[in-house]
């Protein structure tokens, strides 16, 4: 279940990251509540999909067997879990968002799927001996 995981939650952040950068405009007006963040900027977006891309590439190579693949997949949840968990302080300082959608949005496709690819990369790292 942990190694599967690991490809599934990978290839989401791969995806979104590859989104990110094949169709900015797009993905901008796609996700909820982004629009709310400000204007539109190519290169923060670009930014932010290479680390999405790099990351889901990183738990993708993390599913394989051995200790080094386990490190790997520790690096890629790495970046998700601390957007996360920025997504976490922002509700703590600010409130839950009141749209509904973005509040749903952010729990599950940011926090949510963060959080799980952190534990199970973190489960993979212990099995190995990495951490």
């Amino acid at each position: 279940m942990i190694r599967p995981g690991l490809v599934i939650l990978g290839l989401f952040h791969l995806a979104n990251g590859l989104y990110m950068l094949a169709a900015p405009d797009a993905w901008y007006a796609a996700v909820p509540g982004v629009i709310q963040t400000g204007p539109m900027n190519h290169h923060f977006i670009a930014d932010i999909g290479l680390a999405f891309a790099a990351s889901g590439a990183f738990m993708i190579l993390g599913a394989r067997a051995g200790m080094t693949a386990a490190a790997l997949a520790l690096a890629g949840a790495t970046f998700p879990t601390l957007h996360a968990f920025f997504h976490v302080w922002e509700w703590i300082a600010d409130g839950i968002p009141k749209d509904t959608r973005v509040m749903a949005s952010e729990a599950v496709f940011v926090m949510l799927v963060s959080f799980l690819g952190m534990a199970l990369a973190w489960m993979r790292a212990r099995k190995e001996g990495v951490v």
